[in-house]
């Protein structure tokens, strides 16, 4: 089995550490490569792991000149199936379509109508686009049971959405340094007696880092044995700031900015946190598990699944619900201590490298299949 997966190649966080997992995990059932259509950290890393990874640079999203490459290899080397990542990997499936007699999968990794919406313009360009792409499929890949039901309720046919989970390497060593050095690093070393948490996530909208200042602030009083660590860029960033100032809860919240090591931080926190308003099956938590810590999060997307009997859910944008939660943790840090075992535990049995690469490898089957018969 030959599989070809599609990606825009700027993609960073969850969705980096998503493709990488997958596609190494994909090595022990056939041969995977994979194509980038812009160069950078993206491919340079997927190198670095061995992926049998190839650039095919577009000039921009509408340059379908270079896709004339991609259909050549895709004939040449006999490809089986092309699994797209994204929205620009699905519009150029379109193309692609007409030119290659090769069944398509497309992975809906978060809501593509929420995708764009902190950029207006590439809002009202780039999610029509997407909606129009991605309804030209026949096979889709949901990360969670919501999300199918999500793509049902749009009109989606059922029979066409597989349903399968994110899943991480348990067994990697992962590039961390201790929580002294990592609080160090920003001058955070009078903290480290409190309980720290952490939230790893770009500062968007999608992610809502406002309700977890909001929490905070209706509390803060009641805080000051705890402090939060956020890690990410975005363009959120200059308001949340802001909010900070003005509440006064510059002693219990700390702004890092773009962390390249996620498990120093996951390593230094006692707990993670995510507050999205939309999300699949996001990695920030499968990480975290990793590294033994439970989390407090929206119950979005799989997240409900992940938390088992460990975790901690609350409705997106409820400030009060994710403050009880925060104060919870801080009263009870035994019991927060053995949550993160008994996560580390759970993740380790049903959502690690082996079982999402498995769980793959027969979608892709029956979509093969499948396309037989159809002949």
């Amino acid at each position: 089995m030959k599989v070809l997966h599609l990606i825009s190649g700027g993609d960073t966080g969850g969705a980096k550490t998503h493709i990488y997992t997958l596609l190494k995990g994909l090595e022990s059932y056939g041969k995977v490569s994979m194509v980038c259509f812009c160069p950078g950290p993206f491919l340079d890393g997927a190198l670095d792991l061995g992926i049998d990874a190839r650039l095919v640079e577009q000039k921009n999203r509408f340059d379908m000149g270079a896709l004339k490459e991609v259909a050549r290899m895709i004939e040449d080397e006999g490809f089986d199936l092309i699994h797209c990542h994204g929205a620009r990997a699905n519009f150029n499936a379109l193309y692609l379509r007409k030119r290659v007699d090769v069944p398509m999968v497309t992975t809906l990794h978060s809501d593509y109508l929420l995708d764009f919406k902190d950029n207006f313009i590439k809002d009202k360009v780039f999610t029509p686009l997407n909606k129009y792409a991605l309804k030209r499929f026949d096979n889709y890949i949901a990360i969670t049971e919501r999300f199918k039901t999500m793509l049902v309720s749009r009109g989606f046919p059922e029979d066409a959405i597989f349903v399968t989970y994110n899943g991480i390497d348990m067994k990697k060593t992962e590039l961390a340094v201790d929580k002294d050095r990592f609080l160090d690093r920003y001058g955070l070393k009078k903290y480290a007696e409190r309980m720290l948490f952490v939230i790893a996530a770009r500062l968007d909208l999608v992610k809502d880092h406002m309700t977890l200042l909001r929490a905070v602030a209706l509390n803060k009083e009641a805080f000051t044995d705890g402090h939060v660590l956020i890690a990410g860029q975005g363009l959120e960033r200059e308001k949340l700031m802001a909010y900070v100032k003005d509440e006064g809860l510059e002693d219990l919240v700390s702004f890092l900015g773009q962390v390249s090591d996620p498990f120093s931080l996951y390593g230094a926190g006692d707990v993670n946190l995510l507050t999205s308003v939309s999300e699949s099956f996001p990695y920030a938590l499968l990480e975290g598990a990793k590294a033994k810590i439970p989390f407090i999060a929206t119950d979005v997307g799989g997240i409900g699944e992940m938390a088992g009997d460990y975790g901690m859910v609350f409705q997106p944008k409820d400030a009060e619900a994710m403050s009880r939660k925060m104060l919870y943790a801080l009263n009870h840090p035994d019991e927060m201590k053995a949550r993160g075992e008994g996560l580390y535990e759970y993740v380790n049995e049903h959502f690690s490298q082996e079982a999402m690469a498995k769980s793959h490898a027969e979608i892709y089957q029956k979509i093969l299949k499948r396309s037989q018969h159809d002949r």
